[in-house]
């Protein structure tokens, strides 16, 4: 070796040695960091960490079987809303000269395929009737009443 060569390690042969004393004091700082990590999460009991992913699989496999009936579920209820009543018009008005406000309704409740009924209350001073009637596809096998018409055209 040259004394040139000797020469350059002696200078910086000092900046060798402190580069790798700080390299492993980061790499001791990173150690601890982690074992008070992996401390933390077996502060619970037993720290196998086979017994702690075998629990974890186990976790994941309850989880996709209850997955799959809430799916199971939500297409049950997706198939029998079509069915469900949840259409909705009011009708409100006055049939008779004497009596204020609109106190009788013309309500009409269907479902997807315009099936359900119409209520109608008629009010008066003296009395007050309800009638209601079957709708099958938008349409009654009794006289429907103007009022009646508009609350099934506005539930559509």
């Amino acid at each position: 070796m040259s004394s040139e060569m000797k020469l350059f390690f002696e200078q910086y042969i000092i900046y060798a040695v402190l580069g790798l004393l700080f390299f492993d004091a980061l790499l001791a700082f990173w150690i601890f960091y982690l074992r008070k990590n992996i401390r933390k999460i077996f502060r619970s009991g037993s720290t196998d960490l086979e017994k702690v992913l075998l629990e974890l699989r186990q976790n994941e496999v309850a989880f996709e079987e209850a997955l799959k009936s809430v799916v199971a579920r939500v297409g049950k209820l997706e198939n029998e809303l079509p069915r469900d009543l949840r259409r909705v018009g009011l009708v409100r008005y006055n049939p008779f000269s004497d009596s204020g406000g609109d106190q009788s309704f013309a309500l009409a409740i269907l479902n997807d395929q315009n099936d359900g009924i119409v209520l109608s209350s008629l009010y008066g001073r003296e009395m007050n009737r309800v009638y209601a009637k079957l709708i099958k596809h938008g349409r009654s096998q009794y006289q429907l009443t103007e009022e009646e018409k508009k609350a099934i055209e506005s539930a559509v």
